[in-house]
């Protein structure tokens, strides 16, 4: 179930801190060193930040939308999922996707992805499937707290595509 993360900041900065360090997390921050504290927005003015919650309201993952409002659009994206994929979660990352077109009305998501990051194959296979585009990918663009050099991948999907995407893949069910 989605929920505000600000509502949550105590718990997920609990969570965040006792996983961040873990080798699979190292792809979430695009940088050679890690921030201990996650900041949260304390409004919806520049992102939209929710948390995945399961039935006993513990955090499975947060998802970050930076806004660009000048361009009516979300300019990138941050989930983290803090455990194994797990159903609640998927579902959740598909509802926050479905909001910023449907419940917020953006007309565009833009947003890239460290290649070798295991989360890679989901979404090029979800770009495929709601009419997105992968714009290209720039070489050696990023540095890791491993101190490995990595290449950045990047993404965009329209509002009017994924809709469409999105009644075909309904009738097919």
């Amino acid at each position: 179930m989605l929920k505000p993360a600000y509502s949550y900041k105590d718990k997920l900065q609990e969570i965040y801190n006792t996983t961040i360090f873990n080798d699979k997390y190292k792809y979430y921050n695009f940088n050679d060193y890690w921030d201990y504290e996650i900041k949260l927005s304390n409004d919806s003015w520049n992102n939209i930040e929710m948390v995945s919650v399961d039935k006993s309201n513990n955090i499975l993952g947060f998802f970050r939308a930076t806004i660009s409002r000048s361009a009516d659009k979300i300019s990138d994206l941050g989930i983290l999922n803090f455990y194994e994929p797990n159903i609640i979660f998927s579902r959740d990352l598909r509802e926050f996707i479905v909001n910023i077109f449907d419940k917020y009305n953006f007309r565009k998501i833009s947003f890239c992805v460290v290649v070798g990051n295991p989360i890679e194959k989901m979404y090029d296979k979800y770009i495929e499937k709601y009419g997105g585009n992968i714009i290209g990918t720039k070489k050696q663009d990023t540095k890791l707290i491993d101190g490995k050099y990595y290449d950045v991948k990047f993404y965009e999907i329209f509002k009017d595509e994924f809709d469409k995407a999105r009644t075909r893949n309904t009738l097919k069910d």
